[in-house]
Formats: structure tokens, C-alpha cells, sequence
């Protein structure tokens, strides 16, 4: 386990210095014209540069727990994977991390630019946010579970695969129609918004799939190194 957790720092990193990189070139227009309309054109208690570099360590931050989790879920669920090897089903566990972590609740709540909505909503929408994140989770264990239990009754693929989909759409449909919508109504203009939210997208993506591969080439390296040394002299 300790290895595991050292490569998915590492690929964490990697993928929240690209994260960060897209949120960089895409995301800095929108997210400096939402603080120019928060604040109205004056002075930020904090300079840009320093939000700048606060982002940043944010985003590598959240990049290392990110390929923490990553290697946890490799390490729990690695042998029950049929992918030939570590590097697909790190891409694999990747992908699933993307959507459910960040594509079903961006749904429901999609990312707003700093300083844009009303302070005062924040607890709700945090809770709102958290609720969608949970339900995300219990849908994707539970497409999960039926996809092994129809793989036990050796259910063809044919077979198995649409009906696990339409599990999945369902419990994820089911939840974005019965949580509320977002308590805090938006003023800024659409278009910024979707640039930010856009931006928003492509650095979940960097992130993501940079981690994702990192941690599988560091893997299957791993396994290449440990067969090399069992093979006789």
C-alpha cells in the first residue's frame, strides 16, 4: 500500500500541475472580470498575483489527495478489475473518479467564479453540493455491484453493460431531479459564467487523466521491475 500511495501522490501532483495550467490560460480572464464585478473595480485585500499563487497550491494540494484516493481505490478494487493491466485500470479508475467525483454533481451545481453569488447561501450550497457528491457515489457503487453480480451469473456482455448503463442513468437522473436547485441566484453574465464553468471542466479533465495516466505508468513500471528481478540470472 505504501507504494500505491507514493505513486498516486506523485500522480496527483503531476495532475494538479495540469489542473492548474488550464485554469491558468482558460479560467484567469472570466475569474479576474468576476472579482472586477465583485469588487466594483477597487482595491482586493490580496493582490491578483498572490490569489494567483493561492490557486495554485490549491490546485496541487487538491491534486496529491485526489491521486491519494486514486491509489486507494486501486489498491481495494485492483484484482476484482478485469483490465489486462495496471495502466487501463488506472485509467479506468480514473475516469469512473471523474465523473462521479466531478461531472454528475457539476450537473446539478455547476462551479461559479470567486466572489460571484451571495455569501450568505454558501453553508446551503456547500450541503447541497456534498448531497450530490453522496448520491454521485452511491450510484456508481451501485452500477458497480450489479455489474459483478451479473458478471457472476455470467450474463454475456451484450447484455450486462446496457443494463448496468441504464441502472446508473437512472439512479443519476433520479438524484439530479430531486435535489432543489442552487439557493443563490447568479447576476453575472452568462457568458463569463460559461467560460468559467467551461475552464472549470478542462481543468477536472487535466487532472484527472493526468493522474490517471502517471499512476498507471508508475504501476506498470513497478510490476515490470518485480518480474525482471524474479526471472533468473
Amino acid at each position: 500500500m505504501g507504494r500505491h500511495l507514493g505513486h498516486g501522490a506523485l500522480a496527483g501532483l503531476a495532475g494538479g500541475a495540469a489542473m492548474a495550467t488550464v485554469l491558468a490560460v482558460a479560467g484567469e480572464g472570466p475569474i479576474g472580470r468576476a472579482i472586477a464585478l465583485e469588487t466594483g473595480g477597487g482595491d482586493d485585500v490580496f493582490g491578483r498575483g498572490a490569489q494567483q499563487a493561492g490557486g495554485v497550491l490549491g490546485a496541487l494540494i487538491f491534486g496529491v489527495v485526489a491521486g491519494t484516493l486514486l491509489a486507494v481505490a486501486f489498491a481495494v478494487v485492483r484484482r476484482r478489475l478485469s483490465t489486462p493491466d495496471d495502466w487501463r485500470a488506472a485509467i479506468v479508475l480514473a475516469a469512473t473518479a471523474f465523473v462521479t467525483v466531478f461531472a454528475v454533481p457539476f450537473l446539478r451545481y455547476p462551479a461559479n467564479p470567486p466572489g460571484v453569488g451571495d455569501p450568505d447561501t454558501i453553508g446551503r450550497r456547500t450541503a447541497l453540493y456534498l448531497l450530490a457528491l453522496g448520491w454521485s457515489a452511491v450510484a456508481t457503487w451501485a452500477a458497480w455491484r450489479a455489474s459483478r453480480a451479473l458478471g457472476d451469473r455470467r450474463l454475456p456482455d451484450h447484455a450486462r453493460l446496457p443494463a448496468v448503463a441504464a441502472l446508473y442513468v437512472g439512479l443519476v437522473t433520479i438524484g439530479l431531479l430531486a435535489l432543489p436547485p442552487s439557493p443563490d441566484p447568479v447576476a453575472a453574465p452568462a457568458g463569463l459564467l460559461w467560460q468559467f464553468r467551461l475552464a472549470t471542466v478542462g481543468g477536472a479533465l487535466a487532472l484527472w487523466s493526468v493522474a490517471g495516466t502517471v499512476f498507471g505508468w508508475l504501476e506498470l513500471r513497478r510490476t515490470a521491475v518485480a518480474e525482471r528481478a524474479r526471472l533468473p540470472v
